[in-house]
């Protein structure tokens, strides 16, 4: 497969990366140390972004979807904007008893590593390439000798050697270190070495032998120093001959021993050496002791490979871990510098998906960082702790209070109003499982700042958010319904969620909350001023969803509980909604509600009527009891830890 690179820092070319899907990422970061290499930019530190999110080294072509012909963005792993700023606050925070020369030294940018294995895998490939090109220069020297053979006693050599030569100059493959193999050769080049080696070293023998057997005729002749043709058994073309066989064969053996030479250079491929630096060979000691001491760009670097040898298994995780690893990524998450800070929570992120380490990282204060770092104005960092806060909350029921102690819930809202979608998007889930929580719950509800943060959340373009933010503010409407009530942008949402969406399982959490504003009578007529009201519940009424249509129903009679509140819904048409269920129940309870509703309507005595009808669906009024109970239990098994976000 070609992957096409651009970047912005080479504004006027694409990189062309040939792979396979069972490639790594660091195998492609690979391809293009060469090709920064040929450009005098070796040292330019950088990283993959494809559909948005950052490519990992250990990872797979197939494992990260990219498809063949995509087109992948290398990004710097931090801005020169960045690193001036950076200089500037260390030459500012520099004194006398530090080395000025340590300060403002910014670091290099490859590892020492890297570099070796860089240096080390161009001698590979530039050695082939003279090799291959040496080859030639044998083929080129074998047809001259083809040719002279004619003045042989063996002339008739010419044949085989004519046959073995025609083989080597059409199969022999091409190749140069910057353009690679070249040529329908270069896919076979294996069989060829291993051909090829095999024929010469017969043509060697050959050679040898009739060499050899050319000279013994000459010495059992006993020729003169000067031999002619006549008067002897010793002539010029005998001489020739063994001459020239034994410059044959050694052309051979050369041939021969350069072939496999080159097979054994064929099994190293670009990147295998660079891809074990950039994955797997880096000792932890080494990169702490970057992170430690190093300058910013090894700090950055350091960050960056902890947060690549996490992802590349648990074995990694624990070795991290074991050598003090996390304290010092919780204190690099707070770093001046964004791509240390962003590659430190990345690591984070990555070593807190082992629910031993959560344990460790919490009792380390951990949580405080992570929280803090939702305030970042880089939506990568902010999206890196999100997504290591989630790993907390899903795992654990112990650790959930060290995430909203410390002003935990109010970074949390920080992050929904001001993330992006996809930080919008974990956080909350993060709320949904805070939540769960009774205590949480209950701070949650006293809190007037969760509940706009969970209503600025469910204006979301994204389903899964909305869901989650509906489920989250259900759960507090059952602990505190007035902090609910309270929300005046929530019910414009509430209503307005048809207009926006035709999902349904939105609609039955949209319903339940509004049954939440029916709490009192001020609310009620509230809602009946509205003018999307009606068609808001005659569009949840026309849904195929059985609780649905019940809560439906039950939001019209907590509104017609008192006479006037009834005259007016009267007066909107409510009654078409109740015609519209009992036409279209889907099981006798709702067609109950939907039929003693209209006889509510159409009675003479409105007010003693609806105290009846309320007596026997049970007390409307009060929510938490009585017949809003069923209700509120059919919720609570909806957000049950089954339905809880991955």
């Amino acid at each position: 497969m070609l992957l096409y690179v651009q970047s912005k820092s080479f504004p006027h070319k694409t990189f062309v990366v040939k792979c396979k899907t069972t490639d790594t990422i660091a195998r492609v970061r690979a391809h293009m140390l060469y090709s920064l290499y040929d450009m005098g930019r070796v040292q330019h530190q950088f990283r993959f972004r494809y559909k948005g999110q950052y490519l990992r080294d250990p990872y797979t072509m197939e494992e990260c979807k990219i498809v063949d012909h995509a087109v992948i963005t290398m990004v710097p792993m931090a801005k020169r904007q960045e690193s001036l700023v950076d200089l500037q606050q260390r030459l500012m925070e520099s004194t006398d008893d530090l080395d000025p020369a340590h300060e403002l030294d910014l670091g290099k940018g490859q590892t020492d590593e890297v570099m070796r294995a860089l240096e080390k895998e161009m001698k590979i490939f530039t050695g082939r390439e003279k090799m291959l090109a040496g080859l030639e220069g044998l083929l080129t020297a074998q047809m001259m000798l083809i040719l002279l053979a004619v003045f042989t006693h063996y002339w008739y050599s010419i044949f085989w050697c004519g046959l073995f030569w025609l083989y080597g100059y059409l199969r022999c493959p091409k190749y140069s270190r910057v353009g690679g193999f070249t040529g329908i050769a270069g896919l076979k080049r294996k069989q060829f070495c291993v051909v090829y080696g095999i024929m010469s070293l017969i043509n060697f023998g050959i050679s040898l032998g009739l060499g050899i057997y050319t000279a013994h005729n000459l010495m059992s002749l006993q020729c003169p120093s000067y031999p002619t043709e006549l008067g002897t058994g010793c002539t010029h073309a005998e001489v020739y001959t063994a001459g020239y066989f034994f410059l044959h064969a050694l052309v051979m053996l050369s041939s021969s021993i350069l072939t496999w030479v080159i097979l054994h250079n064929f099994k190293y491929e670009v990147g295998d050496l660079i891809e074990k630096a950039l994955v797997l060979t880096r000792d932890v000691e080494k990169v702490l002791e970057a992170a430690r001491n190093g300058k910013v760009k090894e700090r950055r670097t350091a960050a960056y490979e902890m947060a690549t040898m996490a992802a590349s298994g648990d074995d990694n995780k624990f070795r991290i871990v074991a050598e003090g690893g996390l304290e010092l990524l919780i204190a690099m998450g707070l770093s001046t510098d964004a791509a240390t800070q962003e590659y430190s929570t990345e690591a984070m992120a990555e070593l807190l998906t082992v629910p031993a380490i959560q344990d460790k990282f919490v009792e380390m204060g951990g949580i405080r960082t992570l929280t803090a770092v939702l305030h970042a104005k880089d939506q990568r960092v902010v999206k890196e702790a999100a997504t290591a806060l989630s790993y907390i909350v899903s795992d654990s029921e112990e650790n959930k209070p060290a995430i909203v102690a410390d002003h935990g819930l109010e970074d949390l809202c920080h992050a929904a109003r001001h993330g992006g979608k996809d930080v919008q998007s974990i956080v909350s889930g993060v709320f949904l499982e805070l939540a769960f929580n009774p205590d949480i719950r209950a701070q949650m509800a006293s809190l007037n700042s969760p509940s706009q943060a969970l209503v600025h959340l469910c204006r979301s373009s994204d389903t899964d958010t909305q869901r989650f933010a509906l489920q989250t503010l259900e759960l507090l409407a059952i602990e505190s319904s007035s902090t609910i009530a309270a929300q005046e942008e929530l019910l414009e949402y509430l209503l307005s969620l048809p207009v926006h969406s035709m999902d349904t399982r939105l609609y039955l959490l949209a319903g339940k909350i509004l049954l939440y504003f029916t709490e009192t009578q001020e609310s009620c007529e509230h809602l009946l001023d509205s003018d999307r009201l009606k068609d808001t519940l005659l569009q949840f009424s026309r849904t195929s969803d059985l609780v649905l249509q019940k809560v439906t129903a039950k939001i019209i009679l907590a509104l017609i509980d008192t006479p006037h509140l009834l005259m007016r819904a009267k007066h909107l048409g409510f009654q078409d909604i109740f015609l519209h269920i009992r036409n279209h129940a889907l099981d006798r309870d709702a067609w109950n509600m939907a039929d003693q509703g209209l006889a509510l309507m159409q009675s003479e005595h409105a007010h003693k009527a609806a105290k009846g009808i309320m007596g026997s669906q049970g007390s409307l009024k009060d929510k938490g009891r009585g017949s809003f109970s069923s209700a509120r239990s059919q919720s609570t098994a909806s957000l049950d830890r089954g339905a809880r976000p991955s």
